[in-house]
């Protein structure tokens, strides 16, 4: 005899469960996508993507060109300013004071007023480099924090 089903339900559900993607390739992944955009469509993009963005340009442009060519070539002030956002957004508090100490330095050195670095005076420049030696690999320890933020940032949307 053939036992009489009770519901229409199959007795196992099929539960599929997608593993958690890493941090760190999810941050090279979204990355990757908004440098497809160019820096015009960043800028009209989530805070929180351009906050991810911005934080992996920075250590981008440190690890290639050393730490005074984020404020020399690697962004503007305004992306500066964003980067100092988004680091206090996601608790990073003293890493974006670092980043605004640079900024005030260089603003009160005329820097934003001719864009030239040659212009910098030395006591400046080692002001600068001081920072940098300070900041080091931070940057990089920060794809948990980025991810969140992005999490949050769906979440809310």
């Amino acid at each position: 005899m053939i036992p009489k089903r009770l519901s229409a339900r199959p007795a196992v559900e099929c539960i599929h469960v997608i593993p958690q993607m890493d941090a760190s390739l999810r941050i090279v992944e979204e990355f990757d996508r908004l440098v497809a955009m160019g820096r015009g469509g960043v800028s009209k993009r989530p805070l929180a993507e351009q906050v991810v963005y911005y934080v992996v340009a920075t250590r981008c442009e440190i690890d290639i060109n050393g730490f005074a060519s984020v404020y020399e070539q690697g962004l503007s002030l305004a992306e500066l300013e964003l980067l100092v956002g988004g680091l206090q957004k996601i608790g990073e508090g003293e890493l974006a004071a670092e980043f605004r100490r640079g900024i005030e330095l260089l603003k009160s050195d005329g820097f934003y007023r001719h864009m030239n670095w040659n212009k910098v005076s030395p006591e400046v420049e080692a002001q600068i480099d001081a920072i940098g030696e300070r900041v080091g690999s931070r940057a990089w320890n920060l794809d948990e924090k980025l991810a969140a933020l992005l999490d949050a940032n769906r979440s809310a949307g």
